[in-house]
Parts: structure tokens; C-alpha cells; sequence
């Protein structure tokens, strides 16, 4: 019998995959969102196994008004991922503000017409915690908040800081609502920073893998042979873990009105190709030579220990999360080549 149904929004997106199926594989029922029909079909035909227990709502364009309003109907609890995920907008407000500003805003006045919600859990990012740089003696906790403004927002030119903005904007769209409107579901947000982990996804390319994933393979696949580009925020999370705080947070008393920040460990890139160095041989010729003295000398600071005292989160380790990551995406171009 299933625990209940989960609404994962976006369900296609990279985490949200690794999301609903954590649902899946803890007893849940899960209703996916997607722009198309054809898009959900597609993503439960990689997973047959759990075809009896999911089902799918189309919503074409989360920032149009009552997008949600069917989406929301059947469901005991929601898991909020659907939000741009890109650095390549044409335009700040169009591509990236307004669909993760009003996007939150219509799934929340939705749940007015389900009175069966128990639990919203959003899928936020370290990126609502801090600005972009960081001073080295400061440590990061969940208490911090980006402190960049709609407008400051619209008219940046750099396209990262307005990536950053909008999930910054639109957690606390999340948490001015609870706090204006007073819902009969209590909230929990999921701040993840750079999140590796196997594409489980569907893909039609490998050119279409999330950032952080995709910075990983460009590692294995030469295309830094002459040394990788600095970080702004040397730190990581296996998705696998992130997908597991969802499933705590709808489940744990504890995670209610909370926030948590997941950060798996800091890292220099030289780690990532140590461990592609020593277990993948046959890529070793994509690599640049590593400096593993380096990691000594980082200086980013934090405290993601709320999660695993609260949600019992262990996190993955650099080596495992890795190796996973690059032997699945190795798999997948085979298939994507067949």
C-alpha cells in the first residue's frame, strides 16, 4: 500500500529524477509535472517497475496563473523542483526570475484546492545562502540569505548571479507565503550546493547534463587537459543524498518550518581527477596532471550538520559519488551511440 502521493514538480530535471525516485523506492505513490504528456511517458518508460505507482499532470508553464490547480488534486504531499536551472538566459526576467518567482507563487495558492497537503518541501540552494563569494573566515549555515534584490537581479549581467538570484527570490516567495497566509501544511526548504550524482534523467545528449554534472564529465572527457577553471564555490553533494532529504523532510517532525543546507565536502577539482586517474584508465589521456597539495588550502567554511542530526542525511563520499557518476555517464554515451 503506498504511504501517500508525492507531487514532484519538473519531475524530468536532474535531482527531481533522483527525487521521485527516492519517493518511489520509500513506499510513496508519486504524480510527476511535465511540459508535454509525451515528456512523462518517456521518463516512467526508464522506470517500468514503478509505472503502478506514478502518474503525471501536464503543466506547460508553471509562471501562468492556476498552472497548478489540477497538478495539486489527489496529492498528501509536494516536493517543489520545477525551476530554470541554466546560466544561458536571452533575458533575466523571462528565462529565469518571473518562471521561479511566479512559479512557487502558483503551486502555493494551489494547495488551497487540496486540502489533503501535509507537507511542501522546496527545493532551494546553497545560492539562496550566500553571495557568490564568501569571506574564508566566515562560516555558512542556514541562518545566511542571499541578500540580492529583484531589481539588482534584472539588470545583472552576469548570468550566474541571476541563476543565484532566482532561487534566493523564490525561497522566500516560499517562506512569505507561509508566513502571510498561514496554510493548514507546514514547509521545509532543501539548500543543496553543487550536486553530483549518475544522470538518471532522460537525455537526449550528453551536452544536456545539469551544470555540476556536466563540469565532471568535461573533467574526464578532455576538455581541461590544460587545467580546470577555478570555482566559486568549492563544494559538492551527491544528489542521491539530496533526494533523500526530501523524502526526511516530508516525513520528520523535526524538518518542520526548518531549513538545511547539504554540503557534502569541499573539494579542489584536482580530487575529481585523482579519482578518474586511478579508476578509469581508459580516460587518463583526457586528464590534466593533479596537485592534491592544494586541497589543504581551501578556506570556504560551514556547518551542514543540521541535516544529518535532523534528517539522519550520511553523506556520500567524494570517491563513491565520483566513480558512480562517471561510470554511469560513460554508460549512457554508449547508449546514446548505439
Amino acid at each position: 500500500m503506498s504511504r501517500g502521493t508525492v507531487l514532484v514538480t519538473g519531475i524530468t530535471g536532474f535531482i527531481a529524477t533522483h527525487t521521485a525516485l527516492a519517493f518511489l523506492d520509500a513506499g510513496y505513490s508519486v504524480k510527476g509535472t511535465t511540459r508535454t504528456a509525451a515528456k512523462a511517458e518517456d521518463w516512467i518508460s526508464r522506470f517500468p517497475t514503478h509505472r503502478a505507482r506514478f502518474q503525471y499532470a501536464v503543466v506547460a508553464d508553471m509562471a501562468t496563473c492556476n498552472a497548478f490547480d489540477e497538478a495539486v488534486k489527489g496529492c498528501d504531499f509536494i516536493a517543489h523542483l520545477a525551476s530554470p536551472a541554466h546560466w544561458n538566459q536571452n533575458d533575466n526576467e523571462t528565462d529565469l526570475l518571473i518562471p521561479a518567482i511566479n512559479g512557487t507563487k502558483n503551486l502555493l495558492s494551489a494547495t488551497k484546492n487540496e486540502p489533503r497537503i501535509k507537507r511542501v518541501v522546496f527545493t532551494s540552494s546553497l545560492a539562496a545562502i550566500i553571495e557568490p563569494t564568501v569571506e574564508a573566515a566566515k562560516t555558512v549555515v542556514e541562518t545566511e540569505w542571499n541578500p540580492i534584490t529583484y531589481e539588482q537581479a534584472k539588470f545583472a549581467t552576469n548570468a550566474a548571479v541571476v541563476y543565484r538570484a532566482s532561487k534566493a527570490l523564490a525561497e522566500r516567495t516560499f517562506w512569505d507565503y507561509i508566513e502571510n497566509e498561514k496554510p493548514a501544511w507546514t514547509g521545509s526548504t532543501i539548500c543543496p550546493c553543487g550536486t553530483f550524482a549518475p544522470p538518471l534523467q532522460p537525455l537526449a545528449s550528453l551536452s544536456a547534463l545539469n551544470v555540476s554534472t556536466a563540469f565532471l564529465w568535461d573533467m574526464a572527457n578532455g576538455k581541461y587537459k590544460s587545467g580546470v577553471p577555478t570555482v566559486g564555490s568549492p563544494v559538492y553533494v551527491d544528489a542521491r543524498d539530496v533526494a533523500l532529504a526530501h523524502v526526511r523532510a516530508v516525513e520528520r517532525d523535526a524538518a518542520k518550518g526548518q531549513r538545511y543546507l547539504l554540503i557534502g565536502g569541499v573539494y579542489v577539482p584536482d580530487q575529481f581527477i585523482d579519482v578518474i586517474h586511478r579508476r578509469f584508465p581508459e580516460l587518463r589521456g583526457n586528464l590534466p596532471p593533479v596537485d592534491l597539495l592544494k586541497v589543504g588550502q581551501l578556506g570556504f567554511k560551514y556547518n551542514s550538520s543540521k541535516a544529518t542530526e535532523e534528517l539522519g542525511i550520511q553523506y556520500t563520499a567524494l570517491e563513491t559519488m565520483v566513480a558512480d557518476t562517471i561510470s554511469s555517464i560513460l554508460a549512457l554515451r554508449k547508449q546514446l551511440t548505439a
